[in-house]
């Protein structure tokens, strides 16, 4: 499928990790580095349904008010990223609020969801989450919600799906899927050994390997290393360079999340589906306080490495101009081009 977006831009699938990293100015940062399309997770991952509702609908609200940008529904809304405007399509990291709902699930795609994981950390109805000990695969539900997401036009994301679900996502659905902020498990196994705001995740465990990368290419899908748990340029042009020998070049993007820490409040709430979260910020200093804050990681990638005297100059050195493109943005694009309505 030919490129329909207005001209050649990045694409950030996950460019704001949680619904309160979605600003004005946010927005504007994108624009200022080119990026074109932008994934936003439009709740906090551990929200139930109502709270959900409500903070994606503030996303969009907060789109909408802003002068150049767009909430991306269909495939022709592509044509209109870039040129100084920026689409923003909305994705939950976990399907908890549908609980076993296929309503719940139709009802959010109605409101604007294109972009659904299958489970986030520990399982769902719909499968097993990486660090499930005892990953069953798909469950019946889960297979009858990925098509779906086939059905209705919304893209898959199996960055935190246990290998098992998957690997039966993949072999279920009919169209491309992504994993839309994974490492290479192979290069991960080497080291160093990553540890994010105190997280004690098994980032080994988070991140893809080689026989799903292969299987998710196989169907035309994209896997995206993640800039923020890299941690260097370095790094992350490591795990793209192996991927692409793996599966490639059509087959890899890569990931920019912005950095920030929440509170010591919400801290508690999110601990039993991110363990060892603590309120680190930039500089590392502990923030006790009770009041809700949050703080922008500093010295960390995010989404500013995709300006384009960063990354693609880096890019361009070991790839074609084309293929430079194809990572930078062109291979999400094709992705969401096939799969959204």
């Amino acid at each position: 499928m030919s490129s329909i977006l207005a001209t050649s831009i990045a694409v950030n699938p996950v460019g704001a990790s949680w619904f309160e990293d979605l600003t004005s100015e946010f927005l504007d940062e994108c624009i200022g580095n080119g990026t074109g399309l932008v994934g936003c997770t439009a709740n906090d991952t551990w929200d139930d349904t109502l709270e959900t509702m409500e903070n994606l609908q503030t996303v969009k609200r907060i789109v909408e008010g802003h002068p150049n940008a767009f909430i991306v529904r269909n495939r022709s809304d592509l044509g209109e990223c870039g040129n100084g405007r920026v689409g923003v399509f909305l994705g939950l990291q976990n399907p908890k609020s549908f609980s076993d709902s296929l309503n719940f699930l139709e009802a959010f795609i109605d409101m604007g969801l294109r972009c659904c994981s299958l489970a986030f950390r520990d399982n769902s109805y719909y499968g097993c989450g990486f660090s499930s000990p005892n990953d069953s695969g798909l469950s019946h539900i889960g297979a009858m919600a990925v098509r779906t997401l086939n059905r209705r036009g919304v893209v898959i994301d199996l960055s935190h799906s246990g290998d098992r679900t998957a690997a039966d996502a993949i072999e279920t659905s009919e169209d491309p899927v992504i994993f839309s902020h994974s490492m290479s498990r192979e290069l991960m196994t080497q080291g160093p050994k990553v540890e994010w705001a105190g997280i004690k995740n098994n980032a080994v465990l988070r991140a893809a390997p080689n026989d799903l990368i292969i299987a998710a290419a196989s169907k035309g899908g994209v896997v995206c290393p993640d800039a923020r748990i890299a941690g260097s340029v370095e790094v992350l042009l490591k795990h793209i360079e192996h991927m692409v020998k793996l599966v490639g070049i059509d087959h890899v993007a890569v990931c920019a999340q912005d950095d920030w820490h929440r509170s010591s409040k919400d801290v508690r709430r999110i601990q039993p589906y991110l363990p060892g979260y603590d309120s680190v910020t930039g500089k590392g200093a502990r923030v006790t306080g009770s009041d809700y804050r949050i703080y922008r990681m500093e010295d960390q990638l995010g989404p500013k490495i995709l300006a384009a005297d960063k990354l693609g100059v880096q890019l361009r050195e070991i790839f074609s101009e084309t293929d430079a493109q194809k990572i930078l943005g062109g291979n999400l694009e094709r992705v969401f081009a096939t799969v959204l309505q």
